[in-house]
Formats: structure tokens, sequence, C-alpha cells
């Protein structure tokens, strides 16, 4: 029947378009991406995806308190407020640790080029030699010859 025609392929491409963007969004991020809006919102909503929001208890909190929603105006600036139950707080607590866990594993180590000149006393001063040699490497390429044959003036 070729009316049933269009509806299949439509149906065939809707399925078609569910699975390329399933694929879009299990895609990990690369390069500058990792900075852009939507990965940083999809990150925020991972993270947080754990971290359920208790709304019977601040619905309560807001009926009890008048002054729940204060302006500038308000004379009970300071007070105790709304006080988090001590579960969510550890459950926090704990979520932000896992975080430093997950970002200390990230942390490797570079390797060493032993055959490398050594012209650092330290770590820091390596790193700055390397800055000042993209600046200005190809200006003292020949003095730093001459320094290392004994025939620099």
């Amino acid at each position: 029947d070729l009316s049933t025609i269009p509806v299949i392929c439509y149906q065939q491409f809707q399925g078609c378009l569910v699975v390329l963007l399933a694929v879009d969004a299990g895609k990990a991020a690369f390069g500058w991406d990792v900075f852009n809006q939507d990965t940083l919102y999809k990150a925020h909503k991972k993270r947080i995806k754990k971290l359920q929001p208790d709304i019977e208890s601040y619905e309560a909190a807001k009926a009890n308190d008048k002054d729940f929603f204060r302006d500038a105006n308000s004379l009970s600036y300071g007070g105790a407020g709304y006080q988090p139950p001590t579960e969510k707080v550890e459950a926090m607590v704990e979520d932000l640790l896992d975080a430093a866990e997950r970002r200390n594993k990230f942390s490797r180590r570079r390797p060493e080029v032993f055959e490398a000149d050594v012209d650092y006393i330290n770590d820091r001063n390596k790193h700055f030699n390397k800055k000042i040699d993209r600046a200005f490497g190809d200006y003292t390429k020949v003095i730093k010859e001459n320094l290392e044959r004994g025939t620099a003036l």
C-alpha cells in the first residue's frame, strides 16, 4: 500500500534521529569543547543527579516562616534561618570529597627526558626556563652555543 510508505519512512527517520542524539549525548568532550557552556551544564547535571532536594521539608519551612523570602528591609536578617538536615550536609560533604578524590586521580607524572640539557635548579626554574626559551630561544641560540663551547666573550 503506497499510503503507508511515508509513515514508515518517517518512523524510521525518527528512530535514526533518536540513535544519533543518544550517540552525540554520550560523546566525551574534546579539546576546547571541554569549556563550552553545554559541556559544563552536562557536567553540572551529572554531579547533582545524586543530590536530590527534599521538597517536603522545603515547603514546610516556607509555610512556617513568614520571612522565608526576606527583602532588604527585613529586620530578621542574620537569624538562624533554614538549617538543612545533617544527613543532607553529610551527603554533600561526601560528594565533595569524592569529587576531590576523582580530581586527584587525573594527575600524572610527566616523563623525564634524560638526554635533555639540564639548565635549571628546581622544577619551578625549569618551567620558567621553558617559557623564556619559547620567547627568546631564537635570539639566544648563538650565545648559548658559545657558552657551552667556552668561546664566549
